[in-house]
């Protein structure tokens, strides 16, 4: 396939995957936080496993060269503007990708953007769950076309962009787009985090 053509192919793909992002905009206001996933250090863990925090979420994955990374550095942009009001909030970077990430993969990932930044990952059901609960989207493609489980050895990775920020109950308080960037991020959220109750 011509080199230039496959380039335009994955451009076309993964513009109208984000183009199917925005059409579920209105219905992400709704959806229930639930997760079952795994954490270098804590093993299983779930929505409920931080207790009276603030959640500010991402999804992607480690070997994505350039949304993922600015995706990372907003996060840590943001916590790094929440002064005190970063202690109520943990920021989850959750892989699209558990063909190559593992929990270890994701813990050194994760720990190049901010010390707080936590990397979930699961296997391929609980995957699909956590971006149906996050209403997020992504898929695996070779040469421009979608390609599925079982995966070819060689794969891209596309996906939505979205941050969610979630109240200690579990409810969705804000969605935050790629390339908003930390400060008007920050600025957004930090009216919401409000004391916590115990």
């Amino acid at each position: 396939m011509n080199g230039k053509f496959a380039v335009f192919l994955r451009f076309v793909t993964f513009n109208i995957m984000l183009f199917a992002t925005m059409l579920f905009s209105t219905q992400v206001i709704s959806a229930p936080l639930s997760f079952t996933l795994n954490e270098a250090k804590r093993g299983k863990v779930t929505e409920k496993s931080w207790p009276r925090q603030y959640l500010f979420i991402a999804v992607g994955y480690t070997s994505c060269p350039e949304i993922c990374p600015t995706t990372a550095l907003d996060m840590a942009g943001v916590m790094n503007r929440l002064g005190d009001k970063a202690d109520k909030v943990t920021p989850l970077f959750i892989s699209i990708d558990p063909n190559r990430d593992t929990a270890e993969s994701l813990a050194q990932y994760v720990q190049y953007f901010h010390p707080k930044l936590t990397g979930l990952v699961g296997d391929e059901a609980q995957t699909k769950a956590a971006a149906k609960s996050l209403r997020a989207t992504y898929g695996y493609s070779r040469d421009g076309k979608p390609v599925y489980q079982p995966l070819p050895a060689l794969y891209e990775v596309f996906h939505s962009t979205y941050l969610y920020l979630y109240s200690p109950e579990g409810e969705l308080l804000d969605v935050y787009g790629y390339g908003d960037g930390a400060e008007k991020i920050a600025a957004n959220m930090l009216p919401l985090l409000k004391e916590i109750k115990q």
